[in-house]
């Protein structure tokens, strides 16, 4: 059964799935849609146009689908959307998309968002992703399946950060991190090896982390400046495993941009 506190504020034009609960001190604009099984527990804002999928559960102070922190520009039309069975802990902020950008930003499923932890306006955030106290990712920021970022870790507008990464904390990146890797440090923020342990804890088969492995050690540790030469040749050979060969296209595709980040190209 939906319970909704005395003191909650619901706008009229607010949809509400099954065994929602609604705490004290909550605020949902007009046009949200929250599913079934939502937890917000209280002093929650939810903006206009907001979409919550199933089974989500938000803490206490945060601020879902406000408009994005730019100078100008801001469009109440543009879009928030958030899968199922996320978690939001105390303090999080997620900002709408923008008229400059997609016009959306997206959160995938299964996610888990610790205190203070910020995504900015077009982001896309994929699932399985945790985001350790306070991290910030910048607008059209995105972040593959399974990325998992400790506490204070910054991106740069537009940086992805590829599938299975581990970024250390305090981690500053400005260009894209490929997939499977481990990576700290800032300016630069640079690759410090395979992230072994993860794909391990994630069923990676042995052939495939070592395949993995060996790609790492031919693109980071033997080469110096000389990596776009060495993705070209390791992309000829035949019978490349499947996670190698995503490996090596998403480097490609991060080499298309001066700073390496590829989705800059498509910056409006």
């Amino acid at each position: 059964m939906t319970e909704i506190a005395a003191t909650a504020i619901l706008d009229k034009t607010a949809q509400l799935g099954s065994d929602v609960y609604i705490g004290p001190g909550c605020v949902i604009d007009s046009d949200v849609i929250i599913g079934d099984g939502c937890l917000l527990k209280a002093n929650i804002f939810v903006s206009k146009g907001v979409t919550l999928g199933q089974g989500n559960q938000v803490f206490p102070n945060c601020v879902l689908g406000e408009e994005p922190q730019m100078v100008d520009k801001h469009d109440p039309e543009t879009e928030l959307i958030i899968g199922n069975d996320n978690v939001f802990r105390e303090n999080v902020t997620i900002n709408r998309g923008s008229p400059i950008g997609s016009g959306k930003t997206i959160i995938g499923d299964q996610n888990y968002f610790m205190i203070g932890s910020h995504v900015g306006h077009d982001c896309e955030i994929e699932d399985n992703v945790v985001l350790g106290n306070y991290c910030q990712i910048g607008g059209h920021g995105k972040l593959e399946r399974n990325v998992w970022m400790s506490a204070f870790c910054g991106t740069h507008q537009f940086v992805t950060v590829g599938r299975f990464v581990y970024a250390g904390g305090l981690s500053g990146i400005v260009s894209d991190i490929p997939p499977f890797m481990r990576t700290s440090g800032s300016y630069p923020c640079t690759v410090r090896g395979l992230n072994a342990v993860g794909l391990q804890r994630a069923g990676f088969s042995a052939e495939s982390i070592q395949a993995l492995n060996e790609t790492y050690r031919g693109l980071y540790r033997h080469r110096e400046g000389a990596l776009t030469g060495a993705v070209e040749e390791m992309m000829s050979r035949q019978e490349l495993d499947e996670n190698v060969k995503y490996l090596l296209e998403f480097l490609q595709r991060s080499f298309q941009h001066r700073m390496n980040r590829h989705r800059e190209l498509f910056r409006h």
